[in-house]
């Protein structure tokens, strides 16, 4: 069954927030040869983009609604708000519409009352994701709109990263009583508060995304400087290939060497916050360059084929420098994409990679 989909009623917005204009130049890029022509078709013309004018960004608040999957929101016939569609495929979209159905022809199905906001979207169970989409929608309703009883739906997660997301909230205000962790069950809210145009996955990111993570990393002491070798062996896939090789020749040049998938939110944020040069494997890790001082030279070693804007964002609203290094893959596919295989980083690079020469 396929939903009818319908845009977000203009009688329900409350808010309006500008995102301010913010200029933009393309990364450098070693490694193009690397780069098929059915991604550089979809990354170059962003990348060449070089002003993002000023955008609005609304709150909504919407009555008598399901929130259902990775934050896709029906009304109460059953309509889709096209708004809350974020990369979700027609197979995803057509069972958490057959499980609204369902649920509503349900007599003991409950309904949550009060106001809730929507802080739950595609890639509920990825870092960056939370750190720079849901995060940030918390952090706009919590310090925009006063309303009694307000709470904040989020995703259910389990391990480092649900510690994480308690931690990020408590930083910004926002204590564990007033969360609502939910799985892909459809669930039925008397009121739904939603953030729109504050991001859209690849395509903009918003400098107000930034707000929330300063707000946490303020607090944080400033350490020495190091440069840091940001590997992803914790994950198990998109690893390098000779990694032992790479890590000798890093740490001969004073890098040190570290896995943040194993550390806690506070230690990774203390940690990029003091990093004078950060290389590393494209993937949630890097997330943590936002937290890196303006001018921090950055190197991001990505897979040729990954269609990601990502971390070139956070780059430009952070005043990052910037550099991307598309490499070939090795051997086979462990994670969930084409791209994660091993990478194969050419010694010819170790130079400009390491010393930025």
């Amino acid at each position: 069954m396929t939903p009818t989909v319908r845009s977000l009623p203009e009688d329900a917005v409350i808010q309006c927030i500008t995102s301010p204009a913010f200029d933009a130049s393309p990364p450098r890029l070693l490694g193009q040869a690397h780069l098929p022509e059915n991604v550089a078709c979809v990354l170059e013309p962003i990348w060449s983009i070089s002003h993002f004018p000023a955008a609005e960004i609304r709150i909504f608040h919407l009555k008598d609604v399901w929130v259902a999957k990775e934050g896709l929101v029906f009304d109460a016939e059953g309509n889709l708000f096209e708004e809350t569609i974020t990369q979700h495929t027609s197979s995803e979209i057509e069972t958490a519409y057959e499980a609204v159905v369902t649920a509503r022809c349900e007599p003991t199905m409950s309904t949550e009352f009060g106001p809730v906001a929507l802080c739950k979207k595609r890639g509920i169970g990825n870092y960056g994701h939370w750190m720079l989409e849901m995060l940030p929608r918390a952090y706009l309703v919590h310090k925009n709109v006063e309303v009694s009883g307000l709470r904040f739906l989020i995703a259910k997660n389990s391990g480092r990263l649900a510690e994480s997301m308690a931690l990020s909230l408590m930083s910004i205000g926002i204590p564990p009583s007033q969360v609502i962790p939910a799985d892909d069950t459809p669930r039925r809210f008397e009121q739904i508060l939603m953030v729109d145009g504050l991001t859209h996955h690849g395509a903009f990111f918003s400098p107000l995304v930034l707000d929330p993570l300063e707000a946490i990393a303020r607090p944080i002491p400033l350490g020495s400087p190091i440069k840091i070798l940001v590997l992803r062996r914790s994950t198990g896939f998109r690893l390098l290939a000779e990694e032992d090789k790479i890590i000798c020749h890093a740490l001969e040049r004073g890098y040190t060497v570290v896995d943040p998938g194993l550390m806690s939110l506070g230690d990774q944020i203390a940690l990029f916050k003091r990093a004078s040069r950060i290389v590393g494997i494209m993937g949630a890790a890097m997330t943590n360059i936002v937290f890196a001082a303006p001018s921090t030279p950055i190197v991001t070693v990505a897979p040729g084929g990954m269609m990601d804007t990502f971390f070139w964002f956070l780059a430009i609203l952070r005043g990052l420098e910037y550099m991307e290094v598309r490499c070939p893959p090795i051997g086979p596919v462990r994670g969930n994409s084409p791209w994660d295989t091993d990478l194969f980083l050419d010694p010819a690079l170790y130079g400009p990679v390491f010393d930025g020469t």
